[in-house]
């Protein structure tokens, strides 16, 4: 992993190198099996299985704390918010997690801006490249918090009490 900008430079967030961002830049979403699947609380549990399971592999990008890993694990939470969100109306518990998720994908959201801001910065500024990557940490920080607080608000999800 290295830090580059647009002219190639080495400054502003980690990125993969390309070999590995060819592999990373189109995550689809995993598929949905609905084999088995009798009634609509079976259906809404799968989906959310699946959306789950999703987030909680792609949140190994907290950890490494690369461009295109937060990227990913953010598309992931999006997924799995609008998913909960589809189904609120049938449990309205689900609003809390998806609102949670939706605050989680804000502070993502922040990084990707500085992930962008540095890419494009003119190497005439050191300060402002300081403060945007000091900045970066702290909304990736805030992001590995709320996803730790998430985690409970979760488990009602894997054991189907929805």
């Amino acid at each position: 992993m290295h830090y580059a900008n647009a002219s190639g430079s080495r400054r502003g967030a980690p990125v993969r190198s390309c070999d590995e961002c060819a592999l990373l830049l189109d995550v689809k979403p995993l598929p949905v099996s609905l084999q088995g699947v009798s009634d609509v609380g079976g259906l809404v549990g799968r989906v959310l299985q699946t959306r789950l399971r999703e987030a909680r592999d792609l949140a190994r990008g907290l950890n490494d704390r690369d461009q295109q890993g937060l990227h990913d694990f953010r598309i992931a939470c999006k997924r799995l918010r609008y998913a909960l969100e589809r189904f609120e109306s049938l449990e309205p518990s689900l609003k809390e997690i998806a609102d949670k998720l939706a605050t989680l994908q804000d502070a993502l959201g922040e990084v990707h801006d500085r992930d962008v801001l540095l890419t494009i910065l003119p190497p005439t500024m050191p300060a402002t490249e300081r403060r945007l990557v000091n900045d970066r940490e702290t909304f990736v920080d805030r992001a590995g918090a709320l996803w730790h607080d998430l985690d409970q608000l979760m488990q009602a999800l894997d054991s189907h009490a929805i």
